[in-house]
């Protein structure tokens, strides 16, 4: 079986290549931010990094996915409106995050300190609503918005280590980090209109409405896929110190970029199991298990090989400070190979095959769990509690969705 076709292939290569540069400010930066920030520091800007990627979730709104499916099928007036379509939509989502911001610091959920921190990493949430990701991905042009991100991401870096020296240039760091996400959005949209001929135009809001509600179903598996892996810092913030909440992200943060990095592997793959499963339903099910035979030993592999050797690799990467939890590896890597199986178990195979709401529903009922869980065993063991709270609802999720794979395969196997 010839897994994809050349096309699919150096999309999958320039998506990979997008998310290393736009996880290259964290690797790259993180050994010497933990070091400069100390636990205090990072923990304040993760907190308030935490509270934005929420907000980032939202304005993204499923897109990546819907948008690009709908730009494969596009061309001329119909990409304009599209283009505009999606524009439009994420500015109104824009004003909603912003008023929702505000909102925290007034009913006093988040101090002034963390609003500031807030405030200057919004510049994440503008670029985000202007990104083009998904245009590019479904032109399959992933090479120009690539070399745009890389170079903006590489200069960030050089920035943070020439410019960011102690614990006192935290909002210095917060404005290095965020303020790429403006200027590649920007070179981005004039790509766009060289490329393509789009110009930033604003439709109605009711065809703004329409595009909001074609992306629904992948917008909610976003934000409780946000859910599953943020709430632990969430709650850290309420019911621990400061400093936990930096060596709980700062540990993290290990496993989450491996989860990152599969996520430009997921996002190639997603269009052309969509097309296996329009040609048959077992097809495509055996097309994403090829897949998933030659992906998942990899990342056992992988799991196994940083909880071995956990304690060296966080004294290595993040700093003395923080060994005394590298414990912490062993739920979060779990963790991360339950959240690539329900990767292709969900979005590769429920999505993928047309069942979009049975993976909503199954990634609502865990997302629900899960804040049970962190909240119950945050409360009670902290750091440790929050850890293995993730790990087990994210087990739930696998859970829930091999059950539901089972029973709608097989009811599908008796229609035929």
């Amino acid at each position: 079986m010839k897994i994809a076709n050349q096309k699919i292939v150096s999309n999958s290569i320039w998506l990979l290549v997008l998310q290393v540069f736009n996880m290259i400010v964290p690797i790259v930066t993180l050994p010497y931010i933990t070091r400069v920030l100390e636990p205090a520091g990072y923990g304040m800007f993760s907190l308030a990094l935490n509270w934005i990627t929420y907000f980032q979730v939202f304005v993204e709104y499923g897109f990546g996915y819907s948008g690009a499916r709908r730009a494969t099928e596009s061309n001329g007036k119909k990409l304009q409106q599209l283009y505009s379509a999606i524009i439009t939509a994420r500015i109104i989502l824009l004003l909603i995050v912003f008023f929702i911001l505000n909102l925290l610091l007034f009913a006093r959920l988040i101090s002034v300190n963390q609003f500031i921190c807030m405030i200057i990493l919004f510049f994440m949430i503008i670029g985000t609503a202007f990104q083009l990701t998904w245009l590019f991905q479904g032109m399959q042009d992933m090479k120009y918005i690539t070399v745009v991100n890389a170079g903006a991401r590489l200069l960030s870096t050089v920035l943070i280590f020439l410019f960011v020296k102690n614990e006192n240039h935290l909002y210095l760091y917060c404005f290095l980090y965020s303020s790429t996400f403006i200027f590649s959005s920007w070179l981005g949209l004039i790509i766009a209109k060289k490329r393509y001929g789009l110009r930033v135009s604003l439709v109605t809001i009711g065809k703004a409405i329409v595009e909001l509600e074609e992306g629904w179903s992948f917008f909610i598996s976003q934000v409780m896929s946000k859910v599953l892996s943020g709430m632990g810092i969430t709650v850290l913030g309420i019911v621990a110190t400061i400093e936990s909440v930096g060596l709980y992200s700062a540990i993290y943060k290990i496993p989450y970029v491996v989860v990152i990095l599969f996520g430009s592997v997921s996002q190639a793959i997603y269009p052309n199991a969509s097309l296996e499963f329009s040609k048959s339903q077992s097809h495509g099910l055996e097309y994403v298990k090829g897949i998933m035979k030659l992906v998942v030993p990899v990342f056992i592999l992988l799991t196994m090989v940083i909880i071995g050797m956990r304690g060296s690799l966080v004294r290595l990467v993040l700093g003395e400070m923080y060994v005394e939890y590298s414990n912490l590896i062993i739920p979060l890597c779990i963790w991360m190979l339950f959240s690539i199986i329900n990767n292709f178990l969900g979005i590769q195979i429920l999505v993928g095959s047309g069942r979009q709401k049975e993976y909503s529903r199954v990634f609502t009922t865990c997302a629900i769990v899960s804040i049970l869980l962190n909240w119950g065993m945050g409360m009670w063991f902290n750091l440790y509690g929050i850890a293995w709270a993730t790990c087990i609802a994210e087990g739930c999720l696998f859970c829930g969705l091999i059950r539901k794979i089972n029973y709608c395969f097989s009811i599908s196997r008796k229609g035929e």
